[in-house]
């Protein structure tokens, strides 16, 4: 499911990206109803998990009781697609949607304080926002990356990105990546640009062969980052490629889940279904594991891999997750526990928190839920149905 969805959106993307927005939110002037989707996957905060629903809610569910808090908007309106997860800074959470808008809501209602902007809207937003001293950034597919204050939503700063005959991408999807004061974008077509975040000018820019899968990862001076030509590439800062991975021919797949990197071993996720390790210096491969389904099948790993301390977890499209315990495994060999199966299909990342792992699955019906996972106790904890409306 998760390979279809992600070609239908790259078919889409290499298109002329056409939002046709009279109140902002896609589809709307028509009078045509939106289509349901999204992939915002859940953020934890103060005991309290946020995530966004296929229908263009945000639900706040309490992690301890599993009951929920809120949900925004509280009618039965469909508001606009939610793609990018939810980011949570001081009192507020931060939801970008695709219709082109920045809402903050309350921790603690839900209440809307601010939207940006203020009328109308800037273009479809599907990476998570970043916030960095007091400041949300955005980018948007209107090939702008957009700076607001977190307190009042004002604009702060706007930076539009142009390839080199002046023309828009309007394919920044990838979340932004804030590293020593300046802002690094990937597009769809293969850029990498770094922007000052105090000037907004062009500090230097980068571009590959072919466009970028993967949201970027960035450790010790050097970018990670996935491409469409099923390489994992290693960029330094200044530009240089130091390596790409695998060296001759190409994995299987996309690598379209952001990399991460840990004490000099990037750990990236597949659609062919395998985890690599790779070095972070050389680009050697140490060694992959292959996921698969509950039939033994190989599964896609569309989410990003998340690190608690020496815990590295993982979860495939089929709904399979693997903890491998990078304290104790071997150099040449990753071995994790025996999978856990939800029994969902995730296409949305992932995050944990204090043992626990949070999860956004579809059943085999097409009911989307929030599943909880003991990590310790390799068990599911409790579910919570996000496809219900709370009256």
């Amino acid at each position: 499911m998760a390979q279809l969805k992600v070609l239908f959106f790259i078919v889409i993307a290499l298109l002329p990206l056409v939002l046709v927005s009279c109140s902002g939110t896609p589809f709307s002037c028509s009078g045509a109803a939106q289509p349901t989707g999204g992939w915002s996957g859940p953020t934890v905060h103060d005991g309290i998990v946020y995530v966004g629903t296929t229908d263009g809610r945000v639900v706040a569910i309490n992690a301890s009781s599993g009951k929920q808090q809120w949900q925004w908007p509280d009618t039965t309106g469909l508001r606009a697609l939610i793609y990018a997860t939810p980011v949570v800074h001081g009192d507020l959470v931060y939801v970008g949607t695709y219709g082109g808008q920045v809402f903050a809501l309350t921790l603690d209602h839900g209440a809307e304080r601010w939207v940006y902007p203020r009328t109308g809207a800037i273009g479809a937003i599907v990476g998570a926002p970043v916030v960095v001293d007091e400041t949300i950034y955005v980018s948007s597919s209107d090939s702008t990356v957009y700076a607001l204050d977190t307190t009042y939503g004002d604009l702060k700063g706007e930076y539009e990105i142009l390839d080199e005959k002046g023309g828009k991408h309007e394919k920044l999807w990838a979340s932004p990546v804030i590293h020593d004061g300046i802002v690094y974008v990937s597009t769809l077509d293969g850029y990498i640009y770094a922007l000052s975040t105090e000037t907004g000018e062009l500090e230097r820019s980068f571009k590959a062969e072919a466009g970028f899968a993967s949201s970027l990862a960035i450790d010790g001076g050097t970018i990670y980052v996935g491409s469409f030509d099923r390489h994992l590439y290693a960029i330094e800062i200044g530009g240089n490629v130091t390596w790409r991975f695998p060296e001759e021919e190409p994995a299987g797949n996309w690598f379209w889940a952001r990399p991460v990197v840990k004490e000099g071993i990037v750990y990236a996720g597949c659609l062919d279904g395998k985890l690599y390790a790779v070095n972070a210096t050389t680009g050697k491969a140490i060694w992959s594991y292959p996921t698969t389904d509950q039939e033994d099948r190989s599964s896609p790993i569309v989410s990003p891999p998340v690190l608690i301390d020496n815990l590295l977890i993982v979860i495939n499209e089929s709904g399979a997750l693997y903890v491998f315990d990078l304290g104790t495994e071997s150099e040449d060999q990753g071995v994790p526990s025996e999978p856990i199966h939800i029994g969902a299909a995730v296409d949305s990342p992932f995050c944990a928190h204090e043992g626990l792992a949070y999860i956004r699955g579809e059943d085999k019906d097409n009911h989307l839920h929030l599943y909880v996972v003991d990590i310790d106790k390799r068990e599911l904890s409790w579910t919570f149905n996000l496809t219900e409306k709370a009256e």
